[in-house]
């Protein structure tokens, strides 16, 4: 009899680890939309310069969204290519550069940026109260100005431990513009994604 208890317990024990697994890491989704198709292609560039971003919202959640993307997404990148050595087809990815010859330069804006309601996470789940954000990419070649590609990258949180925090639907934008970089701008990505 107690063997069959226990064998319960050990079996209950994995399933409810699972669940809370699942609502801690919280229900978050990354997307990129693809605006316009690459007018030249991106291997043509050996250095990513990611620009200070700005927002076409008015709210102060949004300008200090924009206010610190740059930093955060720069930050990612950097990372993934510690992680991922010698994949990426630009030389460098810097925050500024006196440089203009062979630079790929990211201008982002802030489109929609939605906080929710933690509480209506919280206690009804299933996308009630979700936080989302939404930043427009335009990439242009820094010498001649000319917009090359644009795209929009998603993130949102639809439920988490606690409800979550907005902050975690700008991480899954975060995510989107790392997947986008591993798609796009690597060595060996198909010549249609490199050359439009």
């Amino acid at each position: 009899m107690k063997t069959t208890i226990v064998r319960s317990r050990s079996f209950i024990t994995p399933v409810l680890l699972a669940l809370l697994a699942v609502t801690v890491s919280g229900c978050g989704s990354s997307r990129y939309t693809m605006i316009e198709t690459p007018k030249q292609p991106v291997t043509n560039f050996t250095v990513l310069e990611i620009k200070d971003f700005t927002s076409a919202l008015t709210d102060q959640d949004s300008i200090n969204l924009a206010a610190r993307f740059a930093d955060q997404l720069h930050a990612a990148v950097i990372k993934d290519r510690e992680k991922n050595p010698g994949k990426s087809i630009f030389s460098e990815v810097v925050r500024s550069s006196d440089r203009s010859d062979k630079v790929l330069a990211l201008d982002g804006t802030v489109i929609s940026f939605e906080k929710g309601s933690r509480a209506k996470r919280y206690f009804i789940g299933f996308g009630a109260g979700k936080a989302f954000c939404t930043i427009q990419a335009s990439f242009k070649d820094k010498a001649t100005g000319q917009e090359v590609l644009k795209t929009n990258f998603d993130g949102e949180l639809s439920m988490s431990f606690f409800g979550g925090s907005a902050e975690e639907a700008v991480d899954e934008v975060v995510k989107a513009f790392i997947d986008y970089f591993r798609d796009y701008f690597e060595t060996g990505a198909p010549p249609s994604k490199a050359t439009g």
